[in-house]
């Protein structure tokens, strides 16, 4: 089992986890089982109830139309010894530290210790969230794909979106847009979707850009610069979150690591930024915001735990510089 999903998830899977698995980490990150990268479906779903949805990392919530063939979204693959390795290393510098501690001090070797002075800045999401969320967009979209003997079948998903510029250009995964038939996008401060198109998408660094019809007016989001970015610098996630009403969600936390490579099953993403800020289905194509407000890398994975690994909080971000760069390739400017 893979233990790193992208943000999205199909509503066959959301309304399954409301039953089965409520408060299960497992879901929500990981809501497919391991398989081929973007392999055909093998088999027909059993037909989907009210509300139900098909499924990506990004709360890909899909409400299918006939029964829906189960598709696997992109997945993180890291390999167990890499998490094992994390683990083990923890325990063995505990251990050290231990060790080294062991010897009795002497009179004159003990240094007069003073108290560490200093006063942390505190982190004001709320602030934060009233200048970022105007910027924040929901995204929605049908898709088809082919199913077994050519039949084709259809669904819905959801992901979240960042708006670029004030007549419409938003900025979001490609993963979330994938095989679409058609994109709705639902602007802060609306409840009617209004339509979209996909201007373009670089699966390979899962970065597309799409544009609202007919609109003007809306807030750009404020881009920071991810090379400035430093483990420990708090981080804020803002997103779709397992597509439930009543506006964005909001996770907080820092920045983990830096320069982060993982392998996902449409391909390899690199130079990633890790975060230990909740990322959960739906998640994907949301801002990964800085204390001022600025966003510094757009979320697509979390990491999930399976029967031979174990991740807790592991999120990862494309950085925003490399995203921006992508964006203008896909205007043309570039």
């Amino acid at each position: 089992m893979n233990p790193y999903s992208t943000p999205d998830f199909d509503n066959d899977e959301q309304a399954s986890a409301s039953a089965d698995h409520a408060g299960s980490a497992g879901w929500t990150a990981s809501p497919w089982p391991a398989g081929p990268a973007w392999a055909p479906p093998t088999s027909q779903l059993p037909p989907l109830g009210p509300g139900s949805s098909l499924g990506r990392s990004d709360v890909e919530g899909r409400s299918p139309m006939p029964p829906p063939a189960r598709r696997r979204w992109p997945s993180v693959a890291v390999a167990a010894v890499v998490a094992a390795a994390l683990v083990g290393g923890g325990a063995g510098y505990a251990g050290a530290t231990l060790a080294g501690d062991t010897s009795t001090p002497t009179a004159g070797t003990v240094a007069a210790t003073q108290p560490l002075a200093y006063t942390p800045a505190t982190l004001d999401v709320a602030r934060v969230l009233k200048k970022v969320e105007p910027s924040v967009v929901t995204v929605k979209t049908t898709i088809e794909v082919q199913g077994q003997f050519g039949r084709s079948q259809s669904g819905e998903a959801a992901g979240t979106g960042i708006v670029l510029t004030a007549d419409g250009e938003i900025l979001t995964n490609a993963h979330v847009v994938a095989d679409a038939t058609s994109i709705t996008v639902t602007l802060h401060g609306e409840t009617t979707a209004r339509q979209a198109t996909l201007i373009g998408a670089d699966t390979t660094n899962d970065v597309a850009l799409i544009k609202v019809e007919g609109v003007t007016g809306l807030t750009p989001a404020a881009i920071g610069n991810s090379d400035a970015v430093a483990v420990g610098d708090d981080a804020i996630a803002i997103g779709n979150a397992l597509n439930l009403d009543g506006g964005v969600s909001v996770t907080r936390g820092i920045i983990s690591a830096l320069g982060r490579s993982i392998d996902v099953e449409a391909g390899h993403l690199t130079n990633l930024i890790q975060t230990d800020a909740a990322i959960s289905s739906g998640n994907s194509g949301g801002p990964l915001v800085d204390a001022s407000g600025k966003i510094v890398g757009m979320n697509t994975a979390g990491a999930t735990s399976s029967d031979s690994v174990t991740a807790e909080n592991i999120g990862f971000a494309i950085p925003i510089n490399q995203a921006v760069k992508i964006v203008a390739q896909l205007r043309g400017d570039a």
